[in-house]
């Protein structure tokens, strides 16, 4: 998004205050939603009656919007400038919570967590330009200090207090309480920000190149969500909708190179250090969230734990990432970025194969150790992913590269939640069978158990009921196993791009600026 304006004459000090606590609540609330929704999913496809699969569609897609967000924010500043798209932001993000709390309608469900991850996404880049246009240059950092921490505490503490509010309220419970806040931080916005003095420059808007980008992103989300209830490569609807992505992407890219206003900047894919960076921060949030949301759900419906204690399995690995990030952004100027990101991704690798080394018997105490280490190594990744890819930027260029890293992360987020459900699924069937079919050892052995269960004292048809319960539970636990490990190896592998990349610059002069840009990176 373009650098605000700077024409405005700065609020005075206690207005500004005010102003910093009302955005932290705005930015607390919609990160604070990224991570509570997730232990919900469960209870979310039982209330509404539909298959687990399409829940998942509720939080792909609301990364998608979300990813959607940050290229397009640009065309709301240049039309309606920071302060009203960001209250017309927060009004559709409580709009659209309103429609997910009231509604019993799986269509309508799905809609409304769009509408709310795309308000939600405009909202953080809308943000840090009010704050950048509003406080003097002299006491910008101490905003860009306060908006930066607004978002550290919502993600550590989504997943436990998401389950809490689940178990406790229920679901939609979340839902009412994001319309209020939203609406209360709207209007409190408008109270202490007065418009801005000079007209905000009118950009063309790139129509066509919206729509080949929408189309690019949404023919393959719904092709990655359907295969998760089709047979993947053999559903002509799936194969149609990759076609349909890949023309798409051609269209787009051949559209920005002829037009003077591109939605994203291609150019900077010319850059070794931001092609390689975006790559690998693409990838890499791919694999990790589809890791966690496998991780979460099926901790509940197949190992039986409560939203509260699956979310509180999330909790270490928060708060560790988020400390680790600060630290990690003190140092990435003094550290090659490369060596950090390298070190990161290994440890990541290690972590996911110590997690695929657990069975069913492992303790709740046990399992939080992995997820204290994991957070360490995620709180040390992205500064040096952001530090290589906007090495050399400066200005509107760099607030440019830093949506379309966005656009790279939260896509990748979005996709890798079906993708490695489908795989997990796929696996899950593969061990099933073998477990409960094919081997003649395995069929004697089930005989064996179940006349084992019928001397002590259950019916037949409950002790065979309950004997293929376990097998279906162990089927699950190796394909989860399986999952944990493929994502090791993808993690190791992923390590050896951050040291194909070049030296990295730090070119902003502003260092608060340069800092506020780089967490805008950050999951």
């Amino acid at each position: 998004m373009p650098r605000p304006s700077t024409n405005d004459t700065p609020l005075p000090a206690a207005a500004v205050l005010w102003l910093n606590f009302v955005i932290g609540i705005g930015h607390f609330l919609v990160l604070f939603n990224t991570g509570a929704y997730l232990p919900m999913i469960p209870h979310v496809a039982g209330s509404l009656g539909v298959n687990l699969a399409f829940i998942d569609w509720t939080q792909s897609n609301f990364f998608l919007a979300m990813a959607l967000a940050f290229p397009t924010a640009s065309l709301w500043v240049s039309r309606f400038g920071e302060t009203r798209s960001l209250l017309m932001a927060f009004a559709g993000f409580a709009l659209a919570a309103v429609a997910c709390a009231a509604t019993h309608d799986y269509g309508t469900f799905l809609a409304a967590r769009m509408v709310q991850g795309y308000a939600g996404g405009l909202t953080i880049p809308l943000s840090l330009a009010l704050i950048l246009r509003h406080y003097a240059a002299d006491r910008r950092h101490i905003g860009l200090t306060l908006w930066g921490l607004a978002a550290i505490t919502p993600f550590t503490l989504g997943p436990a207090l998401g389950g809490w509010i689940t178990d406790n309220l229920g679901w939609r419970a979340l839902f009412w309480l994001d319309a209020p806040v939203a609406l209360l931080t709207a209007l409190l916005l408008h109270a202490l920000t007065p418009p801005a003095r000079s007209p905000c420059p009118q950009e063309p808007i790139h129509w066509p190149g919206i729509a080949a980008l929408m189309t690019t992103l949404l023919a393959l989300q719904s092709a990655l969500n359907l295969s998760e209830v089709a047979d993947w490569l053999r559903t002509p609807r799936i194969v149609g909708l990759l076609a349909l992505s890949v023309a798409a992407a051609v269209t787009f890219l051949l559209l920005s190179r002829q037009t003077a206003y591109p939605l994203l900047d291609i150019g900077l894919l010319k850059r070794r250090n931001f092609l390689i960076a975006g790559a690998a921060l693409c990838l890499t949030a791919f694999w990790f969230q589809g890791l966690l949301a496998l991780y979460v759900v099926q901790f509940q419906v197949l190992f039986g734990y409560s939203a509260w204690r699956a979310g509180l399995l999330l909790l270490p690995m928060a708060i560790f990432s988020k400390f680790t990030s600060i630290i990690t952004h003190r140092v990435v100027h003094r550290i090659d970025p490369r060596l950090l990101a390298t070190v990161a991704l290994l440890g990541l690798s290690a972590t996911s194969l110590w997690v695929s080394s657990y069975d069913r018997t492992a303790s709740f105490t046990a399992l939080l150790w992995p997820q204290a280490l994991t957070g360490v190594f995620l709180g040390l990744l992205f500064p040096p992913f952001a530090a290589i890819a906007l090495s050399g930027l400066q200005g509107a260029r760099e607030l440019r590269a830093a949506a379309f890293l966005n656009l790279l992360r939260t896509s990748g987020q979005a996709l890798g939640i079906p993708a490695l459900t489908v795989i997990w699924l796929r696996r899950r069937a593969l061990h099933l069978h073998f477990l409960g079919e094919a081997a003649p050892f395995t069929t004697s052995a089930q005989q064996r158990a179940t006349h084992d269960l019928a001397a002590q004292g259950l019916p037949p048809a409950r002790a065979a009921a309950q004997i293929g319960t376990t097998i279906a539970h162990h089927a699950g636990m190796i394909a989860f196993n399986e999952i944990f490990y493929l994502g090791a190896l993808a993690f190791a592998l992923l390590a050896a791009l951050p040291m194909l990349a070049g030296r990295s610059l730090f070119a902003e002069p502003d260092a608060h600026i340069d800092l506020a840009i780089a967490e805008l990176v950050e999951p």
